[in-house]
């Protein structure tokens, strides 16, 4: 019964069909019952209608539900074998021994692949740690059954002198599936054992019943200490043996009876003190021989009693070890649902083959490839600063073609597959004297798994296959991280997700202790825990060790990367699902002018974006400015790039001839978000000097009180007309009239007004004069 139910659950995760699963477990059943040469049994069992078979699932109410064909369940199952009215060996109809069950519960995790049936699957039985067999003798009862030390019936020549009797050892077959061991009294002699269990009674083996005895200790007296018996499986000595013991006979007839001794025991102790010299001596017991190793299933069961040792001699133990101690194969279930879990719906077989790569798998040879090292990060993260200077190392026998795009927000696919061309060419140029190797300078905001496979999904396949990513590094600045709060910039953390980045390299904040720093790193712990992290102030890397992370040529193929990759998006190859997609969206916008623009405005204007800073979702926001300008009284072009986050302004003169005709074209392209043209434009005018306004004339009445007055103060001493004088305090006039204002003011102001429409009369001309001439006027 217990085949037939293992072998059924076998079946079932190997097909997830119940009906396929019923019948290896009638198939099986019928053929073990077979063995036993009793018809009336066979008959019993072949007629069905007293066996019962169940296979179901079980809900979080314990309630049984029916399992669908074909289609895999998560929920733990059920599945029972039950023999009713078993017919006794005398063959009556009316004479029935009894009726028995056998059930297991077990959880089971799937892996199914596309275009086809196959299932990759494992099994997790949750009731393995009960044993799964019970033995009782009907020819034993009372005194009969009790343990004893003396010699079995024969006389004591036959037996020798006792050399041993203890009772912590353990008895076993080679089959797995009947762990844990039974606990049993074993007493040696010198020319036989003697092995008493408390529920079959007393089982005594000659020199002559046991073919040959193997001793497997590991090298080591710590170890767990084997004794196998080889013994021929006669009808004798299947009647003397507890069934267990030798379920699993070989096509010689033959079997395997384990005794087990824990290391640092009494037994353990004497059976090299005593037993086993004595057996060299004057035995008729078989010549021990020493096993060097063992075979997969007493490995197994080695492995197994060894790690319950292990765990009692362990200070401090984890409640999932303490599990495993009964359930050896717990750690491997959890490893496979692990994967399975992982995965949505079927997979295909290349998929397949990633997930299940070995970690000893040897890597491709890399000798005659061109290696790609990739670099992304945030614009402003200084990793334009450290593929300069990796490509500076070792330029006398390394070849470096680095490519870099302006845009930050989207591949330019075409522009890398013409310099892997470019690349692959100069390899075979240079083949006898250099190696050549490519740096990829990703866009920040660009999904690395987009920029692996532009790699290999070039339309020639020779160049395709020439090319081999050796590792990726992300670079970060602190100060160039967060949005606002605690937000991330976009794509950052998807840049640290496990398989996809071997290096992050932190740019700023490295000389010194920093809380920033530090939270930072615990950040990308809880994403990646086994990624490497390294300080390079600036980008500079001044350790040889970090340069060889870096530059690594296998680092990204390693097995573990592979599997991390494909867990987290199986189809990336496809290019779908897009499962990080970059939030808040970033787009790059890109301004062509025809004149310079004036330094000072320009720098002015780039520190005071932050200022202007929107809170989410960021609508508007620069995050970076990359471009190639000049300013107003020089010819010299400039390359610049200004991150806003952390104020870093970079502005280098251009040793390239970017003069093209008359007309130079300068080029800016500004990184935010959900940025607009129009906008954009609007601030950049404030950065050139612009065409003036007219002015329009004045009028008496546009002159303030201020302006009045202080005309007023300017001419109040100026002689008076006739019939006016001033009293010390007033304008005094003949007739009476008085007034605090000199009588001429009218006059004053008249005056005033001509002499300042004549300037702005003669500004106005001189804008009509002068060209001016439209930054966007390409």
């Amino acid at each position: 019964m217990v085949r037939a139910v293992l072998a059924s659950i076998k079946v079932y995760s190997q097909t997830l069909q119940v009906t396929q699963a019923k019948a290896a477990c009638f198939k099986t059943l019928t053929d073990e019952c077979s063995k036993l040469n009793n018809q009336c049994l066979l008959d019993h069992i072949k007629d069905g209608s007293l066996v019962q078979f169940k296979l179901v699932s079980l809900n979080s109410n314990h309630s049984e539900e029916s399992l669908t064909e074909g289609v895999h369940c998560k929920k733990m199952k059920l599945i029972s074998l039950a023999l009713y009215d078993i017919p006794s060996l005398h063959n009556t109809k009316q004479d029935h021994i009894g009726s028995m069950l056998f059930a297991e519960s077990f959880l089971d995790s799937c892996i199914q692949l596309s275009g086809g049936c196959d299932v990759n699957s494992h099994v997790f039985i949750l009731t393995s740690c009960i044993p799964r067999h019970q033995i009782w003798s009907l020819r034993m009862s009372g005194n009969d059954r009790k343990m004893h030390t003396s010699a079995p019936s024969l006389p004591i020549d036959f037996w020798g002198e006792p050399l041993m009797t203890q009772g912590d050892i353990s008895m076993t077959g080679t089959w797995t599936a009947l762990l844990p061991p039974e606990r049993v009294v074993l007493t040696a002699w010198t020319h036989g054992v003697t092995v008493q269990t408390s529920d079959y009674g007393s089982v005594s083996l000659l020199g002559s019943d046991i073919n040959s005895i193997a001793l497997y200790d590991g090298d080591s007296m710590s170890k767990v200490t084997l004794l196998l018996l080889k013994i021929n499986l006669t009808s004798i000595m299947a009647d003397r043996l507890p069934p267990h013991v030798y379920s699993e006979v070989d096509e010689r007839g033959m079997f395997t009876l384990i005794l087990a001794f824990s290391p640092h025991t009494k037994a353990h102790t004497q059976l090299f003190g005593n037993v086993l010299p004595a057996w060299k001596m004057e035995s008729q017991l078989p010549e021990v021989k020493r096993l060097d190793e063992l075979n997969c299933n007493i490995q197994e069961i080695h492995t197994y009693l060894q790690r319950q040792i292990d765990v009692s001699f362990s200070s401090e133990t984890w409640p999932l070890k303490k599990v495993s101690l009964t359930m050896p194969h717990l750690y491997d279930f959890l490893e496979h649902l692990t994967t399975s879990c992982g995965l949505y719906g079927s997979v295909t077989r290349d998929v397949y083959q990633s997930l299940m790569v070995s970690q000893n798998t040897k890597l491709e040879s890399t000798d005659d490839k061109i290696i790609v090292t990739i670099i992304t990060g945030a614009p402003g993260s200084g990793k334009d600063v450290l593929a300069d200077v990796i490509s500076s190392f070792n330029y006398n026998i390394i070849n470096w073609i680095v490519f870099k795009q302006s845009e930050e927000c989207q591949l330019d696919m075409a522009h890398l597959h013409q310099t892997m061309i470019t690349a692959a060419q100069t390899s075979s140029h240079w083949l006898l004297s250099k190696t050549t190797r490519l740096i990829i300078v990703a866009p920040g905001f660009c999904d690395t798994p987009e920029v692996v496979r532009a790699i290999s999904s070039h339309s020639d396949h020779s160049f395709r296959s020439l090319f081999h990513v050796g590792a990726v590094t992300l670079c970060i600045d602190p100060l160039n991280t967060f949005m606002e709060h605690k937000l991330t910039l976009p794509m950052l953390t998807a840049h640290c997700a496990q398989g996809w980045v071997n290096n992050i390299v932190f740019t700023s904040q490295t000389m010194a202790p920093s809380e920033l720093l530090d939270n930072i790193q615990t950040l990308i712990r809880s994403i990646n825990y086994d990624v490497a992290m390294l300080k390079a102030e600036q980008g500079h890397v001044k350790r040889s060790a970090d340069l060889d992370l870096i530059m690594s040529e296998t680092a990204f193929s390693e097995s573990h990367m592979e599997r991390s990759r494909v867990l987290l998006k199986p189809y990336w190859r496809e290019g779908y699902p897009h499962a990080w997609p970059c939030l808040p969206v970033m787009n790059d916008v890109l301004l062509q002018f025809t004149h310079p623009l004036e330094k000072h405005l320009t720098l002015i204007n780039l520190r005071n974006l932050k200022k202007s800073f929107q809170s989410f979702p960021f609508i508007g926001n620069i995050y970076n400015v990359t471009g190639l300008l000049a300013f107003t009284g020089s010819p010299q072009f400039f390359t610049l790039q200004f991150s806003t986050l952390n104020g870093k302004l970079v502005l280098k003169e251009s040793v390239a001839n970017h003069q093209n005709g008359d007309n130079p074209v300068y080029k800016i392209i500004f990184t935010g978000v959900q940025l607009k043209e129009h906008d954009l434009k609007v601030f950049l005018n404030t950065c050139v000097k612009q065409k003036p306004e007219k002015k329009k004339l004045l009028m008496k009445e546009d002159l303030t009180k201020q302006e009045i007055d202080k005309i007023h103060a300017s001419h109040h001493l100026e002689d008076l007309p006739e019939g006016w004088y001033y009293n010390g305090s007033q304008f005094v006039s003949m007739d009476g009239e008085r007034s605090h204002t000199h009588p001429n003011l009218d006059k004053f102001l008249s005056d005033y007004l001509a002499k300042k429409n004549a300037d702005i009369a003669q500004f106005n001309k001189r804008i009509e004069v002068e060209s001016y001439t439209s930054l966007w006027q390409l």
